[in-house]
């Protein structure tokens, strides 16, 4: 038997039934190399399929809790594996065997800049170019820039741009 327009509860119970035991990978499907676009994707399936609001008229209360805790487990696995610095913190807490990564860990703030760009994935490359910059790796925040600008031609990446081209002339000047 199915959730009206739902998975079927049995795929619900068992994935719960594993939830402790699965890597934020394995829930959402995807391999260790997946890029970001396979990671929203399979976010945006997952998602479809378990929905807690599908479960809202099965008349099983422990089964809506557990809908849920999967639901929940797997925005918490697209949050992390679809902010580049978050992944790292998570490939490297998974090699010393952790599935998940503690909330203190996950927990990230959008900062104002970030905000201001609407497309979620110019927002990556805005964060990456960022962290370039402030690393002195100018031509990988020039193409980071670059491809966000591709996405996102708003303000606020317009003038992380012209900041880079800045800290491009004063290299060349000192």
């Amino acid at each position: 038997m199915t959730a009206p327009d739902g998975p079927p509860r049995q795929d619900v119970d068992a994935l719960f039934e594993r939830l402790d035991d699965v890597t934020y990978y394995q829930v959402l499907g995807v391999g260790a190399l997946a890029d970001y676009v396979a990671i929203k994707d399979a976010y945006h399936a997952c998602a479809q399929a378990y929905h807690p609001d599908r479960f809202l008229f099965c008349g099983d209360e422990g089964r809506k809790a557990r809908a849920y805790a999967v639901f929940k487990r797997i925005t918490e696995a697209y949050s992390v594996l679809s902010d580049p610095v978050l992944r790292r913190r998570y490939d490297t807490a998974r090699a010393e065997g952790a599935v998940r990564l503690p909330p203190h860990e996950r927990g990230r703030r959008l900062s104002a800049e970030e905000r201001a760009v609407q497309n979620g994935l110019a927002r990556v490359y805005v964060r990456s170019a960022r962290a370039k910059l402030a690393r002195g790796d100018l031509a990988g925040a020039r193409i980071d820039v670059a491809l966000a600008l591709s996405l996102d031609d708003g303000p606020t990446v317009v003038a992380l741009r012209d900041e880079i081209l800045r800290a491009q002339v004063r290299r060349v000047q000192t």
